[in-house]
């Protein structure tokens, strides 16, 4: 899960849960004020009715409650005393019983009365809640008991109504919290996200950029300055790596090409013994693969440091005629033929100079590893208004798949011994890759049917 949505759920869950229990107080306050009221207002006519049987005296008589603070008629009203005489008892009474809860003093109590005998609000089902109170008192020696009820259905229903109210209001502040949440979010990790779009455009070819710092000297701030100095470090590394390479190269090429000339020297000498002669062969052989190694490695050195193209406007299908007229001694001793496809000009914007090694180095590439016993190579040239594909295909064994991503990195052999046999470096395709990364185009390698090796490079036709 990305940061941006665990900061969002955090921040929307703390904020969710704290909306919850503060709402909840407020609903249970806000439930518990009004039966206080109602709760109040119950005892009060508790207490006039109780005041009511002791003015009274000894029962008789009708109770005077014309001057209660409240109708009678619009509660239950229920008093005994302990006797269980009922001394006095509202209309309600006769509509249903709530005097069979004992035990509380306050409680709540659902009943069912059919609107068609009196109407008190009842909700759908006909079931009216009542709040009820039991008030116990000592009257001229006897225990009285008052219990007294007031239909709350409608108060009820406003409480419903309000729970429903706070859930949608819960819902909408949930919602409305995940969207500022996960906008806040963006907002908190936006220089983050510079950071990283930054990094990524950081690579080989531009180590000189860096992360630009904020105003704000906070921890992204350090951040950034952290990163800036690891990339010095790197491009430091980086730099020192191709002088070496580059001065390494340079340095062995003339103590080769002299030993080289002394071997050449010795094997003019009429007076070598055969088996000195075949040792000095060999040798040779090998001063010139090294020769050819140290030659490539400063190729690829300059290219690296470098970067720098000599464009001009060229025919790129004459150019590739010239690499296969030079390799022509070549594809006649191994008996190849070449079937060049190219037959219009093809005119394209590019550096002449690394165009024609490119192209050495592929075809160098498809003889080297062409099969013997077929001997074929074959050269199309597909050209669109933007971009010219050149497609060189030569007869091959078949190359392992997970070794084809490989092929373009520096002494990457797929073979070892084989590449040795036939004087490869390891360099070829790697010196390609980058002549082509040079023009912005593209290269890949794959197997073809019928034991062909398909090579593919997409080159833009103007830089």
């Amino acid at each position: 899960m990305k940061i941006r949505k665990k900061i969002t759920l955090w921040i929307s869950g703390a904020a969710l849960f704290s909306t919850t229990v503060f709402s909840s107080i407020i609903f249970f306050e806000l439930m518990q004020e009004p039966f206080k009221l109602i709760d109040k207002e119950l005892f009060h006519m508790a207490t006039v009715l109780v005041q009511r049987i002791k003015e009274n005296t000894f029962y008789q008589g009708k109770l005077d409650l014309n001057t209660m603070p409240y109708d009678p008629n619009e509660y239950w009203i229920m008093a005994k005393d302990d006797q269980e005489k009922v001394l006095y008892r509202s209309k309600l009474t006769e509509f249903t019983d709530l005097s069979t809860t004992a035990g509380k003093a306050k409680f709540l109590i659902e009943k069912h009365i059919p609107r068609s005998r009196i109407w008190l609000k009842q909700d759908r089902n006909d079931d009216v809640m009542f709040r009820v109170i039991v008030v116990k008192k000592e009257i001229n020696g006897r225990f009285v008991e008052i219990r007294i009820a007031k239909p709350i259905e409608d108060f009820e229903e406003e409480l419903i109504r309000l729970g429903i109210t706070i859930g949608i209001s819960l819902f909408l502040c949930a919602l409305f919290i995940f969207i500022l949440s996960y906008a806040l979010a963006g907002r908190i990790l936006r220089p983050i996200s510079a950071i990283i779009n930054q990094s990524r455009e950081i690579s080989e070819k531009s180590l000189d950029k860096r992360i630009p710092l904020g105003k704000t000297k906070d921890e992204l701030y350090e951040l950034s300055v952290a990163l800036n100095k690891m990339f010095d470090r790197i491009q430091h590394s980086f730099l020192r790596q191709k002088e070496f390479i580059g001065n390494a190269s340079h340095e062995l090429k003339s103590p080769i090409t002299l030993l080289m000339l002394a071997q050449e020297d010795i094997l003019i000498n009429e007076n070598l013994s055969s088996s000195a002669e075949e040792s000095l062969i060999n040798q040779l052989e090998t001063s010139r693969r090294m020769s050819h190694l140290v030659k490539n490695l400063l190729d690829l050195s300059r290219m690296e440091q470098q970067n720098i193209l000599h464009t001009k406007k060229m025919d790129l299908s004459e150019l590739i005629k010239r690499v296969l007229d030079d390799y022509d001694d070549m594809l006649a001793e191994k008996q190849i033929h070449v079937h060049n496809r190219i037959a219009t000009p093809c005119s394209i914007m590019g550096d002449p100079e690394k165009l024609f090694r490119l192209f050495v180095n592929l075809i160098d590439n498809a003889i080297r590893y062409n099969l013997p016993e077929k001997g074929v190579i074959e050269i199309r040239l597909v050209q669109s208004r933007t971009t010219v594909c050149i497609e060189i295909l030569n007869a091959g064994l078949k190359i392992p798949e997970h070794d084809i991503p490989r092929l373009f990195e520096q002494f990457y052999r797929v073979e070892k011994s084989r590449s040795q046999a036939l004087g490869g470096s390891g360099l070829g395709l790697a010196i390609a890759r980058k002549i082509v990364s040079l023009h912005n185009g593209t290269i890949f390698i794959r197997n073809a049917p019928n034991q062909m090796i398909q090579t593919m490079v997409e080159l833009p036709a103007e830089l």
